[in-house]
């Protein structure tokens, strides 16, 4: 009897994974990702720990994944009309997700780049600053100090000067380039990629403040990085 209700309670969750694949289009893009991660993983010669960290780390995004499934379901079943609590409950199952995502980022960098780095796949072996982990810190920190001064302006009622997410990390990630370049004509390329997309934020928001606050913050973080690394 009590094999039959575990068989039958494995059957559920195998069902619980197939509505999350089938229906959320991130789980099928957080499969895709994990599934490219593995096949690397067969190429490369990991140590066990490595190989450990990683399955941690694609595990999390997936449970995460399920976890705002789960509340989105509720969410829905309760209301289908807005309510400003079903938003925050959506907004901050979708702000897990991400986080877990940002950790496996990291925990991929942390691993693979020492493999591919000998390998040739990278473009900055000339460089005088090659990428490697504290890369990743940069644009963690940029993350992390845009999303505190977003909700410490929100939370002052100051929603003008919340700075813009998408180009603060823009800026960043121009910015460290074109210090590890060190090169006029990449840098110079790399920055009008960066303002074309200023300039469609620009063209969208109707607020230039948060745009061009996002876009001081995120060459700063990236040049007191530098300093600091």
């Amino acid at each position: 009897m009590w094999l039959t209700k575990l068989l039958h309670s494995f059957r559920f969750a195998l069902e619980g994974l197939k509505y999350t694949l089938v229906t959320q289009r991130n789980m099928r893009i957080h499969f895709l990702a994990a599934l490219g991660v593995l096949l690397l993983s067969l190429y490369l010669p990991l140590s066990k720990t490595e190989v450990l960290l990683l399955f941690v780390a694609i595990v999390l995004v997936l449970v995460a994944e399920l976890f705002n499934t789960v509340v989105e379901a509720v969410v829905d079943m309760i209301t289908k009309d807005f309510h400003p609590l079903a938003k925050v409950a959506k907004d901050v199952a979708a702000g897990a997700v991400l986080l877990t995502a940002g950790f496996a980022v990291v925990v991929g960098v942390s691993v693979f780049y020492p493999y591919l780095d000998p390998l040739k796949l990278s473009y900055f072996e000339e460089a005088p600053m090659p990428p490697n982990i504290g890369m990743v810190a940069i644009l963690v920190a940029d993350f992390f100090l845009t999303l505190l001064l977003k909700g410490w302006f929100h939370r002052l009622g100051q929603t003008r000067w919340e700075p813009s997410m998408t180009t603060s990390i823009a800026f960043c990630i121009a910015t460290s380039v074109a210090l590890m370049i060190r090169h006029l004509l990449i840098a110079l390329l790399v920055y009008l990629l960066t303002a074309l997309l200023v300039g469609t934020r620009l063209h969208i928001k109707t607020r230039r403040s948060p745009v061009v606050i996002g876009a001081l913050l995120g060459t700063a973080v990236a040049l007191i990085g530098f300093i600091l690394l």
